[in-house]
């Protein structure tokens, strides 16, 4: 059962969102959405909304017989702890049954013991550290734990492109590592060696620096940078002319996509998401996003989207009980038709799901990233 929650849906952001108590009820569930709207990762916010919104729509913003209503507040990426003030006023003052977000690991872990001490639901859209979870975690992980959801583009660079060595690059937080980390050994399990590591530190803008310092004695390199950083590297990395090839967890999200298209032609990435991917759920999404938005939905939109489903899924069914218990019970093991495929959470709350191996083309006047091969039941 909801505890309180605001009156109106809150369709837009602030630095804390506020409550009038007299405005509360006990028959309304209020999803907390965290997500930043500043800064390098400003657009993961007003994306990470889309989704939400798109979810509460499938459901006629209803769940388990109650209302349900969103607040927002903005994720800070660089300084944690007021992230962590932010989600205190969300679930004291607006009353959140659950938090959707955060997007960043050093954010998730910032507020993790307070959502485990408060017994509110944190369903992660984009990764998340499998400490998170269990136990008297609070956590949900989708689509997967951070070491193992890049694991395949490791795999597939040793066994199907014949690679002996890599080096790596990522941001230097922990989904950033983590996510590094699960390449690196899925790599090395293969056989393969990684003879660098770099880290970016959040906020980064020179990017030269690290385009100029790679080792470019090996067969690839393996990367991961949120989406203008990514950008930013390789336009400084062919600017260079350097060749080694480029192996890209998650690919480049759109838009950013579409301005660096030609600069990466032919290279290979692993997509968590994709709007070309064959499955049921998939096509019925992405006409939605296309009827409300006018466009194509791109990672943070599908994954905010299927885990706020996912969640008023288990709401209905426990009939309004969002404690971590009760959606871990009626969530464990259940498999969802999804827009990435079947899915499942496992007793712990961490997800399992597909990951596709993809090669970067231009089809007409889009940039796409065409589905290679696929890798079932990645995550747990």
């Amino acid at each position: 059962m909801a505890a309180v929650a605001a009156t109106t849906l809150t369709m837009s952001f602030a630095a804390c969102a506020t409550r009038d108590d007299d405005a509360a009820n006990d028959n309304e569930i209020v999803i907390g959405l965290v997500a930043p709207t500043s800064g390098f990762a400003a657009d993961y916010g007003p994306e990470a909304a889309q989704g939400v919104e798109l979810a509460l729509d499938k459901f006629g913003s209803e769940a388990g017989g109650e209302k349900v209503s969103v607040v927002k507040v903005n994720e800070d990426v660089l300084d944690p702890s007021q992230t962590l003030e932010r989600v205190k006023k969300l679930v004291e003052s607006d009353g959140a049954d659950v938090v959707v977000g955060p997007i960043f690991g050093s954010s998730q872990q910032a507020v993790s013991a307070y959502l485990d001490q408060q017994g509110v639901p944190m369903f992660t859209l984009l990764g998340g550290d499998v400490a998170l979870a269990g136990g008297d975690g609070s956590g949900f992980i989708w689509p997967g734990a951070d070491k193992k959801t890049a694991a395949p583009l490791g795999t597939y660079a040793a066994e199907e492109l014949g690679y002996k060595k890599i080096a790596t690059l990522g941001p230097d937080y922990a989904y950033g590592q983590n996510a590094i980390a699960g390449v690196a050994d899925a790599f090395k399990s293969a056989g393969g060696e990684v003879s660098q590591q770099q880290w970016v530190p959040l906020g980064t803008t020179d990017m030269l620096q690290y385009a100029t310092k790679l080792d470019q004695d090996v067969d690839a390199l393996a990367m991961w940078l949120v989406p203008n950083d990514a950008a930013a590297f390789v336009r400084e990395y062919r600017n260079l002319g350097i060749k080694v090839p480029l192996l890209m967890f998650q690919g480049v999200f759109d838009p950013t996509y579409q301005s660096i298209g030609d600069e990466l032609s032919g290279e290979i990435g692993l997509n968590e998401y994709n709007h070309l991917l064959d499955y049921p759920e998939n096509a019925a999404f992405t006409k939605a996003y296309d009827a409300k938005y006018h466009g194509i939905p791109n990672q943070t939109v599908a994954f905010a989207y299927t885990v706020t489903d996912i969640f008023l899924t288990g709401a209905d069914e426990t009939d309004g009980d969002t404690s971590v218990k009760a959606l871990r019970e009626e969530l464990d093991g259940k498999v969802f038709d999804t827009v990435i495929g079947p899915a499942s959470y496992d007793a712990d709350g961490v997800a399992a799901s597909n990951r596709t191996v993809v090669k970067a083309i231009k089809d007409g006047s889009r940039y796409e990233w065409e589905p290679v091969k696929t890798y079932e039941n990645v995550g747990h």
